[in-house]
């Protein structure tokens, strides 16, 4: 995608920047942008990181256009203004971030997964609260302690944490007694990549609550142990729990009886 001139004006400070810093090159497709003065770029980004002039003065100081900048490099050049923003007020980084509410999560990868099932022609899934608190505390736990595995730091398997909970799970297959939960554990991020300039994170392409469900179930359905917990037969409800930390980790738990 192209920006015109009439859409798109450059501080010179910025560009020449972005040039300095290799965040942005000259392309045969993305037109010729011209630097009357990087020292005057320097200065000007810096008096912008200390709060000395503005983004909308900076802008009044530009002398230069872009006829064609390519979207890559359109991105570059925000990535340019987001990071001076940001040495202004640090926490512009995270303005874009939507909402995300762990409650729809869980039923989004609740659905998904009884979506599996029945391409197996397999029945549905009961959602069982008690379950999901179950959950939700491996998933708190796994957070705060920051670790990742079915078993806690102290040796406690998925069957021992239902267990300290008061809840009971026992499946009877002909002459068999199966007693204990099942479980799939999922880590990831609410983004699917980010942009940095001088090793500072300018923005995020954030993912969606549906994009999150997909993406864990997805690589459950791709991992043998965790397809066959989501495709056993006798399984008949579950309870999936979900934490969020503060550094956009998303961890989710899900338990079968």
């Amino acid at each position: 995608m192209s920006v015109s001139i009439g859409l798109v004006l450059i501080p010179i400070f910025l560009v020449a920047a972005a040039f300095s810093l290799g965040i942005i090159e000259f392309s045969p497709q993305g037109g010729v942008i011209f630097v009357q003065s990087l020292e005057n770029a320097k200065n000007e980004i810096l008096d912008l990181a200390q709060g000395k002039t503005t983004i909308s003065k900076s802008f009044e100081k530009a002398n230069t256009s872009v006829e064609e900048v390519t979207e890559e490099s359109s991105k570059k050049i925000d990535n340019v203004i987001k990071y001076a923003q940001k040495r202004i007020d640090p926490s512009q980084v995270d303005e874009e971030k939507p909402e995300y509410n762990v409650k729809e999560i869980e039923y989004l990868v609740h659905e998904l997964t009884n979506l599996e099932r029945e391409k197996y022609g397999l029945s549905q899934l009961a959602f069982d609260p008690e379950i999901r608190q179950i959950a939700r505390g491996h998933s708190l736990d796994m957070a705060v302690r920051e670790y990742f595995a079915h078993e806690t730091p102290e040796g406690l398997t998925p069957s021992d944490r239902a267990a300290e909970n008061g809840y009971s799970c026992q499946k009877i297959v002909g002459l068999l007694i199966y007693s204990g939960i099942a479980e799939n554990i999922f880590q990831g991020h609410l983004f699917d990549s980010y942009y940095t300039i001088n090793g500072e994170i300018t923005s995020y392409d954030w993912t969606t609550q549906e994009e999150i469900a997909k993406i864990t179930v997805d690589g459950w359905m791709n991992s043998p142990g965790h397809r066959e917990n989501i495709l056993t037969e006798i399984y008949d409800r579950e309870g999936i729990g979900i934490e969020i930390t503060d550094d956009h980790k998303v961890y989710v738990t899900q338990n079968f009886c």
